[in-house]
């Protein structure tokens, strides 16, 4: 017991020491029931690495149990649309509250999809995150309207509603919230602008599963809600896509427009194996793809809670560090679904140490992290450039209106760039899912970095 008690004094005693090193900076070292002696040579400089030889969780994750359930549909050679897929269809809708739930094959098509049947056309608006992947907005081009995009909140990583009312003309129809990161958007305050201006809401929760504020799923507040189940996602199943709606006219036309334009419900008209009834696509969901979400559905609720429980435990420890601060739920946010764990990185409070050689540190202790979405902003992609030089584009816009390089400094988002240039995003699938121990792992090495920054310079 008393060599135990030496080594807590001479941890605490190097702890306080390393922690006036960096006073400059504001930074104190927290103690907390796994904590090491972080003042050790950081990973990245010869040192041994917090996480030693531990791993993190693979991801995805499949349960031999299962096994039985895909031999089953795939012995009975049904593979297309049928019996599963409504099933998956009906439990998803159920588990986040919606009244109807139409699978795809992926969550880019579910995205198209949402935007293809609604009413906004050649002409029309729609302001949009700046924060996302180039999917999230391909249903807007396809239709012939302009994106338009509203500047983030930084500390949230989300769309800023009171930017979304700067951008609203009399040309405005619609507005594309992205959950990036698994963080709900400021939902009722869209919703409360769109009802005021009569705009159409398409949600895209592809990084979002069972994210919520208060109570209510993020997914079921706009006219459509959409998600990915690509491998990474928190509901993993290779490819596939799904929208939430309450409209069932709406869900009708999509249901239609997934399955070569037949007739569904109030889509009617003389039904024929080859009789089309609207300009539609082939995007359906095939059975296999929806075994794979039934199984995965059974962990779902339980690893959501676990995210939650290590997300809450994050931001409250992290909180202490000044220089890299933890991304914040809006005000009302009752439950993120962590599918990144988001970080705002200060590197004036890191003495001058490049963002990008702090990841490095990070990933040599273990931590997989990286910077986030590296490329361009969205809004001065190449193929917007593209297709402001169609033909219907032309047709339907000014040529003000489709200078590219005047469209890029009017959609220009300073907070955006600032994070691009500051966020910090830790992820590799299973990482939130770790144990306590896990979690500390990734407490120390943020203190161990802190301790030893002047030798990162």
């Amino acid at each position: 017991m008393k060599s135990k008690e030496m080594s807590r004094r001479r941890f605490l005693g190097t702890a306080a020491a390393a922690t006036a090193g960096v006073a400059m900076s504001g930074v104190s070292t927290p103690i907390f029931a796994n904590s090491k002696d972080t003042s050790d040579k950081l990973a990245l400089l010869g040192g041994k690495s917090v996480r030693g030889d531990k791993k993190w969780q693979g991801w995805p994750q499949w349960d031999e149990k299962f096994n039985s359930q895909m031999n089953e549909v795939m012995g009975n050679r049904v593979w297309s649309r049928s019996k599963k897929v409504t099933e998956f269809e009906k439990r998803w809708a159920e588990i986040n509250g919606s009244k109807h739930c139409l699978t795809t094959v992926n969550g880019t098509n579910a995205l198209s999809a949402a935007w293809m049947q609604s009413n906004i056309g050649p002409g029309d608006e729609v302001i949009c995150s700046p924060y996302t992947f180039s999917a999230s907005i391909f249903g807007i081009l396809y239709k012939g309207a302009m994106p338009v995009f509203a500047d983030i909140d930084p500390t949230t990583f989300q769309i800023d509603p009171e930017q979304i009312k700067k951008k609203i003309t009399p040309r405005t129809k619609g507005i594309l919230p992205v959950h990036i990161c698994g963080y709900p958007s400021d939902m009722p305050t869209i919703m409360k602008i769109a009802k005021e201006h009569n705009l159409f809401v398409v949600e895209d929760a592809c990084q979002a599963h069972l994210a919520e504020i208060g109570g209510k799923k993020v997914g079921t507040w706009g006219d459509a809600g959409c998600f990915s189940f690509q491998a990474s996602k928190n509901l993993p199943i290779g490819e596939g896509g799904g929208i939430l709606t309450d409209n069932t006219e709406y869900y009708d036309r999509l249901y239609s427009y997934h399955n070569f334009g037949y007739a569904s419900g109030s889509v009617s008209g003389q039904i024929s194996s080859i009789t089309a009834l609207i300009l539609a696509n082939k995007i359906r969901m095939a059975e296999y793809q929806a075994v794979i979400g039934l199984c995965q559905l059974e962990k779902l609720e339980e690893q959501h809670k676990i995210r939650n429980e290590n997300g809450a435990y994050l931001n409250e420890k992290l909180a202490a560090y000044p220089g890299v601060s933890p991304v914040k739920l809006h005000k009302g946010a009752t439950a993120a679904s962590y599918y990144i764990y988001g970080m705002v990185y200060n590197e004036e409070k890191m003495q001058g140490v490049p963002r990008k050689r702090f990841i490095e540190a990070l990933n040599a202790e273990g931590i997989p992290a990286g910077t986030g979405y590296p490329d361009d902003p969205l809004y001065g992609q190449p193929m917007l450039k593209e297709v402001f030089e169609s033909d219907i584009y032309k047709k339907f816009y000014s040529p003000n209106e489709l200078n590219f390089e005047e469209y890029k400094r009017k959609n220009h988002c300073p907070a955006l760039i600032k994070t691009y240039n500051s966020s910090v995003w830790a992820w590799n699938g299973g990482l939130m899912l770790g144990t306590k121990s896990d979690m500390d792992d990734v407490i120390n090495a943020v203190d161990k970095i802190h301790n030893n920054i002047a030798k990162l310079k």
